[in-house]
């Protein structure tokens, strides 16, 4: 899938992203990738049509925990709140462990987002 605008993955790779497969196939970036989901809509939406890959439903399922214990520092993100309505991503509580071990990356993407 060509993809349009990144907000935050583009800043990590150093070079050009033209496609979701970039992303997969590094996995420096799709360690990330969750944090792009929760900043950019469009790609949400755009990764639909690949929730088969186990990797694609892990960062979603992350960005849709982080986005729903932080919804007040957000943008509205609609595919998001589409998935969590209609049951297809189930979030996880962030705990004190994982939230240990993703907040470096999530506050960076907040910073370069220009949301803190």
């Amino acid at each position: 899938m060509k993809i349009q605008k990144l907000v935050y993955i583009d800043s990590l790779s150093g070079r050009g992203i033209d496609s979701v497969e970039d992303i997969i196939n590094d996995k420096r970036l799709i360690k990330f990738l969750w944090v792009e989901l929760i900043l950019n809509p469009e790609l949400v939406q755009g990764l639909k049509s690949c929730m088969d890959e186990n990797v694609v439903r892990d960062a979603l399922t992350n960005a849709l925990s982080w986005y729903l214990a932080f919804r007040w520092i957000f943008h509205e993100n609609i595919p998001l709140d589409d998935l969590h309505n209609r049951g297809v991503i189930v979030p996880y509580r962030v705990r004190d462990g994982v939230y240990r071990q993703n907040i470096r990356g999530f506050l960076k993407g907040l910073v370069y987002a220009g949301l803190c």
